[in-house]
């Protein structure tokens, strides 16, 4: 009966263990949607990862703003293609940074005729258990 009970609560105990979250696998899993998202031309799977009160600091940039230029993004490109690299993670309790490296490359056809790359400062915070980014700055890379 011991031996029994030990199982179960052994059994439990790591069953537990596995369940918990990983704060920064979540958050890049949430970087990967929004990846994802893009090269399907999906705007509300790519905005459903940024805030409400989404904003970019150095310029008027807000989450409608985002929308606006996706679509622009999204009609002038047949096919879209996406890296993009969380190169650091900083996770601090509800709130997180990372820095992404992000390469784009768009066309009407089969070969990439645009591409731009970009080096981002991400801000992102826990609402309802999901990671959204809340502010973001971003350079071109060269």
């Amino acid at each position: 009966m011991l031996r029994r009970a030990l199982l179960i609560a052994f059994a439990t105990a790591l069953l537990a263990a596995c369940s918990r979250s990983d704060p920064e696998k979540e958050l890049r899993a949430a970087v990967d949607k929004m990846q994802t998202a893009i090269q399907a031309k999906d705007a509300s799977g790519f905005l459903e990862h940024l805030a409400d009160d989404f904003t970019r600091e150095s310029g008027n940039f807000d989450k409608k703003e985002a929308r606006r230029i996706l679509a622009g993004v999204f009609l002038t490109n047949q096919n879209i293609n996406v890296v993009a690299t969380v190169r650091e993670v900083k996770i601090d309790g509800q709130r997180a940074t990372a820095q992404i490296g992000v390469l784009a490359t768009g066309s009407s056809g089969l070969l990439p005729e645009r591409g731009q790359s970009w080096t981002f400062t991400t801000n992102w915070r826990r609402e309802g258990g999901q990671w959204r980014l809340f502010n973001a700055e971003w350079k071109e890379a060269l």
